[in-house]
């Protein structure tokens, strides 16, 4: 009959196993960590570009942490954090093997030929700050995967051929300042949600095809100062929240189907210096101008706006583009108008506009 090992024996060879183990060096440890890194590379350097010279620098006679592109980190000198990799002209895909360096937190491949679909398997990268892939050749839907990463600031996927609608998902990153998913084919609504980021301060999402209202939370983060609709078909009215937001510095929502009323607000703001809202359905009258709005350009043009151009225009000492045309004002135009000193670009044709041109705008140097 065959020995029976006892229960201590097999105790005993458990509790070495453990020792030896929690004592193993760390540089082996992270000998395994960096080795799967290079073989990610390797794989990305298969992947990103089908011309072979592109990712050239990528060999054996250099270690991959000081390959073209390619940055390890201090504190792990070994691990890939950041993989900077624009204006190669890399025509190839991002395959899913990127999702394997996990230290990433940069990845920059922004203004190349790269095509197929964003990887789902960059969810898996937790520690990614900024993902940075426009003017590219991608198609597909954004990933919901992207969710995951919990320290994502930055996203920028403009300029691309993406469908589909935008993750609500997204609204999970509660890190996020900047979104720029511009000029793609998305479509859906924009996630009330993302008016709840607490730190978001720009939302680019123009050029798609948006429908539904704006979110009616944009506007409550104090950090808010950039919101790019324009060129979608969204419909509504502009929320209060975003017209009386104390921290915005540039609104366009221009070519849209919006309608209601300009909100006097905007007008009355102490940070707003670019609104845009042309190539709407815009109604009622301008509001009136304030002496402390720091306005520099205002576009109003291709409205059903009615009434006359307030005097108090005058009062807007920084304007230096006013685009007011194809409404249905009326009356006469304001000679305050040439009390603008730096105004150069004033639009006022196809309204019902009476009377005679101020002589005093014929004087005004600066109007090009």
């Amino acid at each position: 009959m065959a020995p029976v090992r006892s229960s201590s024996s097999l105790f005993t060879v458990t509790v070495l196993l453990l020792f030896f183990t929690s004592f193993a060096p760390a540089s082996s440890l992270d000998g395994t960590k960096s080795s799967n890194d290079l073989q990610a590379l390797l794989c990305l350097k298969n992947h990103l570009s089908k011309d072979t010279e592109t990712l050239a620098s990528w060999n054996d006679t250099l270690q991959y942490c000081s390959w073209h592109g390619v940055t390890c980190g201090k504190k792990h000198p070994s691990r890939v954090t950041a993989l900077d990799l624009q204006l190669l002209g890399m025509n190839g895909q991002i395959p899913p093997c990127i999702g394997n360096l996990t230290f990433l937190t940069n990845i920059s491949f922004q203004d190349n030929l790269l095509n197929g679909g964003i990887p789902p398997e960059i969810g898996h990268l937790r520690r990614l700050v900024r993902l940075s892939l426009a003017y590219n050749n991608l198609t597909g839907v954004i990933p919901n995967s992207l969710s995951a990463c919990s320290s994502l600031q930055i996203i920028d996927l403009g300029s691309n051929s993406l469908q589909g609608e935008m993750p609500e998902g997204l609204t999970n990153c509660l890190n996020l300042t900047e979104i720029y998913v511009d000029s793609n084919m998305l479509n859906g609504s924009i996630p009330d949600r993302f008016g709840m980021l607490p730190n978001l301060s720009v939302l680019y999402v123009a050029n798609n095809k948006f429908t539904g209202n704006i979110p009616y939370t944009l506007g409550s983060s104090s950090s808010l100062y950039s919101v790019v609709l324009a060129n979608n078909c969204l419909t509504g009215g502009i929320p209060p929240l975003l017209a009386n937001s104390s921290s915005l510095g540039w609104v366009d929502l221009g070519s849209n189907d919006l309608h209601g009323e300009v909100p006097p607000s905007l007008f009355k703001s102490l940070s707003l210096e670019i609104l845009i809202l042309e190539g709407n359905n815009f109604f009622g009258s301008i509001p009136p101008f304030s002496r402390i709005s720091p306005l520099r350009t205002l576009d109003l043009s291709f409205n059903n706006l009615s009434g006359k151009i307030p005097s108090s225009v005058g009062n807007s000492s920084s304007l230096v583009e006013l685009l007011l045309a194809a409404n249905h004002l009326q009356g006469s135009i304001p000679w305050s108008l040439s009390k603008i000193r730096h105004l150069k670009e004033l639009d006022l044709s196809y309204n019902n506009l009476s009377g005679a041109v101020p002589g005093s705008l014929y004087n005004k140097s600066t109007l090009t």
